[in-house]
């Protein structure tokens, strides 16, 4: 069964860690620049990690063909992306980007180090049923306009 990349946001403290080794993983470099995964700080205490979902918008977007979907990953083809970045404005989740050094898309292509070394548990591979319960779960959180108390994460930040 295909998984998907859900994360809990009530358990991201924003360490970084996940962009950190999907650096490593892609370009063998510690640069959060270069990772296919971002970590947003919201607000004081409320961080959350930008990855791709792997929708397929940016398919459509890129004229040179470089950007396919695969048993449900959308995948990057590095021979045919010239980095005119055309994907970057498509993706509607702000998780596509060009690589400063290779000039090619970077995308996310569920390869699992992060869920591995999240120190938190904040980022887990879950089949595609599950994931509609974490895509319902935040949908009404972002409806309600919770946020995690503040003080549940200040205890990782000493």
């Amino acid at each position: 069964m295909q998984k998907v990349l859900v994360v809990d946001t009530d358990l991201c403290v924003g360490c970084e860690r996940c962009s950190l080794v999907c650096a490593f993983r892609r370009f063998k470099v510690f640069n959060p620049r270069r990772a296919a995964i971002h970590v947003i700080k919201l607000e004081p205490g409320y961080d959350a990690p930008v990855y791709c979902v792997q929708c397929g918008g940016c398919i459509a977007a890129c004229n040179r063909g470089a950007l396919s979907m695969k048993a449900g990953v959308v995948r990057v083809d590095p021979e045919k992306c010239d980095g005119c970045g055309l994907c970057v404005p498509a993706c509607p989740y702000g998780a596509m980007h060009v690589d400063p050094e290779t000039r090619k898309a970077v995308k996310c292509d569920i390869c699992g180090e992060c869920v591995k070394y999240c120190p938190q548990g904040a980022l887990r591979l879950v089949d595609a049923k599950e994931a509609m319960y974490w895509k319902q779960r935040t949908k009404a959180r972002s409806l309600v306009g919770t946020t995690p108390p503040l003080f549940r994460k200040l205890w990782y930040r000493r």
